[in-house]
C-alpha cells in the first residue's frame, strides 16, 4: 500500500513537471516571441504572419544551409533544420476555408487546455482515496478510466492541431528549399500512455471483481 501511494505521488510530481515543460515554458517563450514580433511590426510598420515550430524536410536531399557561423572558430557551419518558425511579411490572399480551420484550431486548443486541467484533479482524488486505503474502489476505476480516455483525446486533438497548422501553412507558403511534412504530425506519446492507463485500469477492474467475489464467498 505504501509503495502504491509513493508511486502515485511520484506520478503526480512527474505529471506537473510535464505540464511545466509542455505548457508553462512554451507559454513563457510564446509571450517573449509575441513581444519580439510586436516590436518588429512597430519598428518596421509592417504586419506579419507567423507559423511556429513547423516540421520541415528539405526538397533536395543534398541541400545544406550555410547561413550560420560558429562563433568559436569564425567559420561557416552547415545546418539542416527539421523544424522552424516562419515569419512572413507578405502573404497571398488566404482561402476562405482557412478561417474555418482557424476556428476549429481555437476550439481544439480550448479543449486541450480544459482536459489538461482536468487530469491533475482526477490524479489528486485517486491519491486521496489511496490515503484512506481505498485501493479496490469502483470510483477510482472510473477516475483512472477517465484519465486514459482524456489522454487518448488529447493525443488525437494535438495531432489534429498539428495537421491544421501544416494545411494552413501549405495554403499560403511554398518555401524554396523545404517542404512541410506530416511525418511528426501524430502525437504518439499521449496515445501510448492513454492505452497503457486503460490496460492497467482493466487489470485493476478484474482484481476488484475477484476481491468482491472473495468477500461474498467469505
Amino acid at each position: 500500500m505504501k509503495r502504491l501511494k509513493t508511486l502515485c505521488i511520484i506520478l503526480l510530481i512527474v505529471f506537473f513537471g510535464s505540464i511545466y515543460q509542455g505548457a508553462v515554458l512554451p507559454f513563457v517563450e510564446g509571450v517573449k516571441y509575441g513581444l519580439t514580433i510586436a516590436k518588429y511590426q512597430l519598428d518596421h510598420n509592417k504586419k506579419t504572419d507567423d507559423f511556429t515550430l513547423m516540421d520541415v524536410v528539405a526538397k533536395d536531399n543534398n541541400y545544406l544551409d550555410e547561413s550560420e557561423t560558429n562563433i568559436k572558430t569564425g567559420e561557416k557551419v552547415l545546418i539542416r533544420p527539421s523544424n522552424m518558425t516562419i515569419i512572413v511579411r507578405t502573404l497571398p490572399d488566404k482561402p476562405a476555408w482557412t478561417l474555418i480551420l482557424q476556428i476549429i484550431y481555437f476550439v481544439f486548443t480550448v479543449i486541450t487546455l480544459a482536459l489538461g486541467i482536468w487530469v491533475p484533479f482526477l490524479v489528486v482524488k485517486i491519491v486521496r482515496s489511496l490515503q484512506h486505503s481505498e485501493v479496490f474502489d469502483r470510483q477510482n476505476l472510473k477516475r483512472i478510466q477517465r484519465i486514459g480516455f482524456i489522454l487518448l483525446i488529447m493525443g488525437v486533438v494535438s495531432s489534429c492541431l498539428q495537421v491544421i497548422n501544416i494545411i494552413t501553412a501549405q495554403s499560403v507558403i511554398n518555401l524554396a528549399h523545404y517542404n512541410f511534412t506530416y511525418s511528426k504530425a501524430i502525437d504518439f506519446n499521449p496515445l501510448i500512455i492513454g492505452i497503457i492507463v486503460l490496460i492497467m485500469n482493466e487489470i485493476l477492474r478484474i482484481g476488484t471483481e475477484m476481491k468482491e467475489e472473495q468477500d461474498l464467498t467469505i
